[in-house]
């Protein structure tokens, strides 16, 4: 923000960095004071849509409808859609939002996971049971956490069979869960999932899986290191 100044030339600031909303409107209103737009557009879609070119930029801007059609083209360049979420700070919300349920998401399916293999059940057939019904989900189908599954959909295509290398890192969910109950805890706002879902991420970070996948909550529940 401090290179913000009066004396550059009038610009549109794109900023697709995951940070708290309240930050994103702080610095909507420093450029805004010296004639500039500053938008937060964070992205959505991991590394294989980054790969893939599919990724979803949520966008907070100013009101100004031009501001957004100018942008757009530049994010389809990198992406495949581009939502516009609202005011300021509402790109940074919205994709917060998003992590913090995929978050608990991906820990609901590693504890059915776990559990269906402990019960008997081979955790493909788990798996297909899971994606026929209620419980389909991207951390069901898209980036299962069972290596096994994982492997059957193709080597390499998942983290998982490739011992969580690549995808969406523990550390970096970590970070946004606890943007996200930070921003929760200033606004009042309560998340018991949220919150327990953070420390287990924490926990997981602590015992050295911080860099894998963040898929590789499964191992950790079982007690394993990877």
């Amino acid at each position: 923000p401090q290179h913000i100044t009066s004396n550059t030339l009038p610009r549109i600031f794109i900023d697709t960095s995951t940070v708290n909303p309240l930050l994103s409107r702080s610095l909507f209103d420093d450029a805004f004071k010296n004639g500039h737009i500053l938008v937060d557009a964070p992205v959505s879609g991991g590394v294989k849509g980054a790969e893939d070119g599919t990724l979803t930029f949520m966008v907070g801007s100013d009101s100004n409808t031009e501001t957004f059609d100018r942008i757009s083209p530049y994010l389809r360049r990198m992406g495949k859609r581009v939502i516009g979420c609202g005011g300021p700070g509402t790109g940074s919300a919205a994709k917060l939002c998003n992590n913090l349920a995929l978050a608990s998401q991906m820990i609901g399916v590693c504890e059915a996971i776990n559990l269906g293999e402990e019960l008997g059940v081979d955790p493909i057939v788990l798996a297909d049971v899971m994606n026929s019904s209620t419980a389909k989900c991207w951390s069901s189908e898209v980036c299962n956490p069972h290596p096994s599954v994982a492997t059957a959909r193709g080597p390499g295509k998942m983290p998982a069979s490739k011992e969580y290398e690549g995808g969406f890192s523990t550390k970096l969910m970590l970070k946004d869960v606890g943007l996200a109950v930070a921003a929760a805890d200033e606004l009042g706002v309560v998340l018991p999932l949220g919150s327990a879902s953070k420390q287990l991420y924490q926990l997981a970070d602590i015992s050295g899986m911080g860099s894998k996948d963040f898929g590789v909550m499964l191992q950790y529940l079982r007690g394993k290191k990877v």
